[in-house]
């Protein structure tokens, strides 16, 4: 029961910080010019009036209506100072577009495709027209084959028929193929722009390049009236760029992840650099990035003690605040306790840091962060922060760091 009067009260604190804080950004939104357009807002107001859209729109209302609430988030956060934000809305607007004009564009594909298939129709209604007269040709040929005399204009005539019959054959079976080849053509053209939409020019380079160039040749073959080598190059054109899509999702998807992390961080130290009497740095180790809180031992401990003292432990509320933020909640904590390298042996003193690092955990715990968020650990002196020859560098060695981790 107390742990859930707890919480609320931090719930409580949390509510009137972050209206403080919306209260505050939006003064300084008042103070500040409006910055220069982003360069993805603009990408997306260019795409906004392609002339393909009116069709998009129609094709996919419910994804241009996303665009267009994308496109209205952007230009409000861009007008407001928000570039990050503006940023994340443009590009969110760009990919909603980009998937409408393809829809539309394979609307337009099928379209052409049942030009074709109309155009087969009525070369099957002439065929069968031709027939018909043939038909009635053959029976002329019965009348005349009765008169001896007219034999040869007969065998004249009937293979002429015969040939008129041969030619419309093959008009029907070219038209056939050329529907066929469209077709084909449009499956490529529809899977470079499936390709686009995770930036295959990007993250897949040749293959990309590779796939526009191999569908350039099928359709000018096309135009050429090579239709068997436009349906080849068709073809390879198509798995060329599903297999540039294929390569491109997962660095799209990891850079996509990495970039909005990045920002995350960037609004994490913002925060945690204005909690009073504590230090805030960034660094890298190995694939991980850090952005870490040192809190001073004597903000909280009186001299090798290990528990909080009375009236001490108010900095861990604004760090509790922060650790149970939705936008960090993707971010593992670790508590670590260190010591300058003197005043004990070594094992005392990665005793001494646990100790206060496992009392920090807990006192965090107790402010409502969730447990499996957070590891705590002592380095002892192992990494010193200051000149430990020194009473204030041995003194900034003697920390509890809160160290959030991401990619």
């Amino acid at each position: 029961m107390k742990t859930a009067v707890i919480g609320r009260s931090a719930m409580a604190i949390a509510l009137r910080a972050s209206l403080l804080i919306c209260f505050l950004s939006g003064l300084l939104s008042l103070g500040c010019a409006t910055p220069p357009k982003p360069r993805e807002l603009d990408a997306l107001e260019k795409l906004r009036a392609d002339p393909a859209m009116p069709a998009a729109r129609k094709k996919a209302p419910d994804l241009c209506k996303k665009a267009d609430k994308s496109y209205a988030a952007a230009t409000e956060k861009w007008q407001s100072n928000d570039l990050n934000e503006s940023v994340n809305h443009a590009l969110l607007g760009q990919i909603f577009f980009r998937h409408a004009l393809a829809l539309a564009d394979q609307d337009k594909s099928n379209a052409r495709i049942g030009d074709a298939e109309d155009a087969l129709a009525a070369t099957a209604e002439e065929l069968a027209k031709t027939q018909k007269d043939l038909e009635d040709e053959n029976e002329k040929i019965g009348l005349l084959s009765k008169a001896a005399h007219q034999n040869e204009e007969m065998k004249a005539l009937t293979a002429q028929m015969a040939a008129d019959k041969k030619a419309n054959e093959d008009k029907l079976s070219q038209e056939k193929l050329r529907a066929d080849t469209g077709d084909r053509i449009s499956d490529a053209e529809l899977a470079i722009k499936t390709a686009e939409t995770v930036n295959a020019a990007k993250y897949a380079p040749e293959l990309y390049k590779s796939a526009a160039q191999i569908l350039a040749k099928a359709q000018m073959e096309f135009q050429a009236g090579q239709m068997d080598q436009a349906q080849s190059s068709a073809g390879i054109a198509k798995k060329t760029a599903d297999d540039a899509a294929a390569a491109a999702k997962p660095s799209y998807a990891r850079d996509s992840q990495a970039e909005e992390n990045r920002k995350k961080a960037d609004g994490l130290f913002a925060e945690a650099s204005r909690i009073p009497g504590v230090s805030t740095r960034r660094d890298v180790r190995g694939s991980l990035q850090r952005v870490i809180i040192a809190i001073p031992s004597d903000m909280l401990f009186v001299k090798k003690q290990t528990v909080i003292s009375p009236g001490k432990d108010s900095v861990l509320n604004p760090i509790a605040e922060l650790i149970r933020k939705p936008d960090y909640k993707d971010f593992p904590v670790q508590i670590i306790g260190h010591t300058d390298s003197k005043g004990g042996a070594q094992s005392a003193l990665l005793a001494l840091s646990g100790a206060r690092a496992q009392t920090v955990f807990n006192a965090l715990v107790t402010r409502g962060v969730d447990v499996r968020r957070m590891m705590a650990s002592g380095q002892g002196g192992a990494e010193p922060v200051g000149d430990g020859r020194t009473a204030a560098g041995r003194a900034s060695n003697h920390r509890v760091e809160v160290v959030f981790l991401y990619q």
